[in-house]
């Protein structure tokens, strides 16, 4: 009995059929996902003013921050007032400016949007005092072993001498003041001014990118389904 041996075209036919299955399991797994919906419907409207009710807001404070942070970048808005307890949010705007219907669907679409803007970090009085009382007790501590080297060359040996004292008792004040401020001072955020700026720059380049939501209708009181 003769045996054929495969060739290397038949070969590589079978070695093809083998990975094949494999590269179309990688594209599915490379495949993104839709972004979710935000449920939403209009509670009331009238020119200049839109109330919307959106569940997520009475459990996810972080879209709430996002959602108020982003629609008070419009410079077309004049208030913003988020009611996490009741899931809505109130928006005063410039009527003569633009229509309704207009504004009404440009919210939607910020609605839809929020979830993808990065918040700008937040610092707190508490922080800033903070690494202020570091940096100049970082610059205490360098003075005093600077001193004591000297004293060392001086002396042929460290001496405790009058700036070495007066050094040392004025570091340990600045921490005790340290102390006593930061137990005292409220752990407030402050909302840097820039920050409604940098998020109107996120806005353009998710617009432009084309993950601004076109969904939502005009009719009142109308939901979309997450």
């Amino acid at each position: 009995m003769t045996s054929t041996k495969p060739s290397n075209s038949d070969k590589g036919t079978l070695l093809n059929s083998h990975q094949q299955p494999k590269k179309t399991t990688s594209s599915v797994a490379h495949k993104t996902a839709p972004p979710e919906k935000i449920s939403y419907s209009v509670a009331h409207a009238i020119p200049g003013r839109i109330r919307f009710r959106i569940p997520r807001l009475v459990k996810d404070s972080e879209y709430a921050n996002k959602l108020k942070l982003v629609i008070e970048s419009d410079s077309r808005t004049t208030d913003v007032r988020v009611n996490p307890t009741a899931g809505s949010i109130v928006v005063t705007y410039q009527p003569g400016v633009i229509s309704d219907q207009q504004m009404r669907q440009h919210l939607v679409n910020l609605i839809q949007t929020a979830p993808n803007i990065v918040l700008p970090k937040q610092a707190t009085a508490k922080s800033i005092l903070g690494a202020i009382f570091d940096a100049v007790i970082n610059l205490l501590d360098s003075t005093r072993n600077i001193n004591k080297a000297r004293t060392a060359i001086v002396y042929g040996q460290p001496k405790t001498d009058i700036w070495e004292r007066l050094l040392s008792t004025t570091e340990s004040m600045i921490k005790r003041l340290k102390s006593g401020i930061m137990f005292i001072l409220p752990n407030k955020r402050l909302q840097a001014r820039s920050a409604p700026k940098e998020v109107g720059l996120q806005l353009e380049r998710l617009q432009a990118a084309g993950v601004d939501a076109r969904s939502g209708g005009s009719d009142m009181g109308e939901a979309v389904a997450t």
